[in-house]
This record gives C-alpha cells, structure tokens and sequence, in this order.
C-alpha cells in the first residue's frame, strides 16, 4: 500500500506542549492520545495533522490475525567517554514489559490526556515472523476512538543532540489503517533558535518516496500492509509542528539534516518528563482503526548503537552474544555463547589471537540478575581447553549500550580474560 497525501490540511501548528496535570508523567502500561483532526483547531505536540481524511477511501484497509535510569546529561558524556575504543560495538537490549530500560507506554484522547479506554499497548507474539525473536509491541487504538493514540515513548535519549545520532531505525507492521498511516517517530526537540524554543519532528513511511515525500531523500520504497518493512528514519524526510520542514506530504518533507544544519543546537528533550523519542500510531479521525507493531528500534549516540528488541514476557531469560572483545592491554578473544536459565542447553566458545581454543561441553546452570543500569548472566560448566577438561565460569554484563559490554571467562587451568565488546552482538533479557 502506497502513501497517499491527505486532500485537506489543516492550520499551521502551535508550538507543541504536552498536557498538564497529574498524570502528564504517567507511564502506567496503557495510555492513549487524540488530537483534533478538522482543520481550524489548535493542536499541540499530541496531534497528528497528516491522517487520511474522512471522505477518503479505506479499501486497502487489511485486517490481520491477533496475533535503567541514569541521569540523561550522564549518559551523554559517559557515551562520549566510551566510544572512542568501541565504535563498532552494538548492543541489543530486549524489553518485555512497561517501564523496562526507560521505555514507557502511553495511551491517550484526543486532548492527550491518559485514557486507556482508547487503546493499548501490549508485548505480543508475532505478527508473522519479527525482525527478531518471536515478538513485537503492538499499538492499537479501539474502535472509534483514532483520535486518540497508543504511543511507546524512551526516557533515555534526552540532552542527546540531534548532530550526534549516528543511527535512528524501526521495524514496522500495520495490520489495519486509514489507507495511509503506519506506526510512525516523532522526536520532542529543544532549540534556541526554534520558534518558541523546541519544536515536534515527524518522520512517517509513507513520505519517504520521491513522489510522495521529497526527492531530496532516499527512495525507501512504497509502504504495504501486513509486512514488516524496516524505515531509515536518520536519512529520511520529516515534517515539524513549527512547520520549517514542512507540513507533510508531496514536497511538504525535508532531510533532517536540513534542520540539524539550521539548529546544531538542537537535543532531544523529555516534555513533562514524558519521553522525547516516541513511536506510535493514532491522532487521526476518530472513526479511523490503527493496529500495527514495531521492533528492533535502534538508536545510534557518536557511533554507538543500541538496538530495541520488543519480545513478550517470560519467565525464562536468555543470554545470547558473539562478538570480538579486547582486554586492558590490547589482547583480543571471540567469544561466542547461548545461556538460558530454564535449561542447561547453554554453549561457550572461547578462541584468542594466541591460537587457543575453549568449547564448553556441558553448562551447569545459566543465572541472570539485573538493576537499573545493567544485566549480567553468569554461566557455569565444564568443557576442553586445548583438548584438556576444565571447568569455566563466564560471566557477561551487558550494560544497555551506554557503554561496552564486559565479558569475563575463567578457567580452572589458570586462564583467565577479561574483555571490553568492540565488535559484535550481546543479548541478555
């Protein structure tokens, strides 16, 4: 299904502003926003000004089966601080519940207020076959209510400057829409030299082809229904609720690199504490339907990229990694393992720049523990080193991309290393 742009517009936006009161900081597991869609109404950050219009045909409307908290100034210069030695370290990082690793969901009216009447977002399995793993988040809104909004919002990024981000993607699914809309990423921004002082970034699949968007940027292909579809949003076109990219559709989009020159200033910023970098569907009219799915979000700060894994919940965890780690004084290891802690079907490989090779043989147990910052999974067992048994510890800590993971293996033989990821993939949940 190809983006098609909206017959009417409605009025230049006001500065965006989220909504007041009590539960302006709420971050409860259903919330859900709607925003004035006919024109001549005043909206703030909250409102989607781009969704089909009413009189508009929904035929390609499809229906598919049902499928940490550092402070953010820190996190920035401890990022700056680490990735001069692990540029090419990427991390996933899996969320399997409201609130995990700063991300927070929201469900809203129209007005922008919490209404979990309007929506939901929920941790689901599928649909069809994920990016990664066996699920998704799942945004919906409920029916007659695509005013409002089912939105998943990170805590993590603000005072991260726009010039910084090295990498901002999602994967995307809609099930069901108005004929346009797919689950999309809006970016709260403060600047000096913004109207106002900040201002609201969209960027939406259906604006990134030339004929639809603006071909100043890259040609990312048609939307469809029922796919998962991976969206450039770093190199794609966006519109702003200042409106000095655009309001939206055929030429109505620029690169964001355009705003970046205008506002090298530019950072990423929390509304009322609210999340700054948000993915979600709704804002549109109130008889529309959005149900769609998003995973594998990444976010690149100064080359260091982590990678949100959105998965259902469980009661086992699991810890997954194959990368190059390097220790103090510049030896290097690959390390490659799988633990699990409802099984003993664990695995390590272990081979170092000096020739020598460990395999585990059997894993004795595989224990998680976790805190605001960080998981470790220690792994226990016996294996060959060299072709000689040994028993082994391993123990990885995986600190959500803010700086590199620590992979830690001891043998009883002696051997011993102690590494930085430089390269590669570490995965605990």
């Amino acid at each position: 299904m190809t983006g098609t742009c909206p017959a009417a517009r409605p009025t230049p936006a006001q500065p965006e502003a989220e909504p007041s009161g009590a539960d302006a900081t709420d971050s409860s597991a259903a919330h859900t926003a709607a925003s004035p869609f006919d024109a001549g109404v005043p909206y703030d950050e909250t409102v989607r000004r781009h969704a089909i219009s009413r009189d508009q045909s929904r035929s390609l409307e499809v229906r598919s089966q049902d499928v940490k908290k550092l402070p953010t100034l820190a996190v920035v210069l401890l990022m700056t601080a680490s990735l001069t030695s692990a540029a090419a370290a990427a991390t996933i990082v899996v969320v399997s519940q409201d609130g995990q690793h700063q991300w927070h969901s929201r469900v809203t009216d129209g007005a922008g207020n919490p209404d979990p009447t309007a929506g939901s977002v929920t941790f689901v399995t599928g649909p069809a076959v994920p990016p990664r793993g066996i699920g998704s988040l799942r945004l919906m809104t409920n029916l007659l209510r695509g005013d409002g909004s089912a939105q998943m919002r990170s805590t993590a990024y603000a005072g991260v400057r726009l010039s910084s981000l090295t990498e901002l993607t999602y994967w995307a699914y809609s099930a069901v829409n108005n004929g346009q809309q797919f689950p999309y990423l809006t970016l709260a921004v403060s600047c000096v030299t913004c109207a106002g002082g900040t201002d609201l970034l969209f960027f939406e699949p259906p604006y990134q082809e030339p004929f639809t968007g603006n071909p100043r940027c890259p040609d990312q292909g048609p939307t469809a229904p029922v796919t998962w579809q991976k969206w450039d949003a770093l190199h794609g076109c966006w519109w702003d609720n200042n409106g000095e990219l655009g309001s939206g559709g055929l030429l109505g989009v620029q690169p964001l690199s355009d705003f970046i020159s205008n506002h090298p200033d530019a950072a990423i910023r929390n509304p009322n504490g609210l999340g700054g970098l948000r993915l979600l569907v709704g804002f549109a009219s109130d008889i529309d339907n959005f149900d769609g799915n998003i995973d594998m979000v990444t976010v690149g700060v100064l080359g260091r990229s982590t990678s949100y894994d959105f998965e259902p919940p469980s009661a086992c965890k699991n810890g997954d990694g194959e990368g190059d780690f390097e220790d103090k004084d510049g030896h290097k290891h690959h390390g490659q393992f799988h633990g699990n802690s409802c099984d003993n079907q664990g695995d390590e490989k272990d081979d170092d720049d000096q020739g020598r090779h460990f395999e585990s043989n059997s894993v004795s147990s595989s224990t998680f523990t976790s805190d605001d910052n960080s998981q470790t999974m220690t792994m226990v067992g016996t294996g060959l080193d060299g072709g000689l048994p040994v028993a082994f510890t391993l123990v990885v800590i995986d600190y959500n991309g803010l700086v590199p993971a620590v992979y830690n293996l001891t043998l009883t033989n002696g051997r011993t290393f102690v590494g930085d990821l430089v390269s590669g993939t570490v995965s605990l949940d």
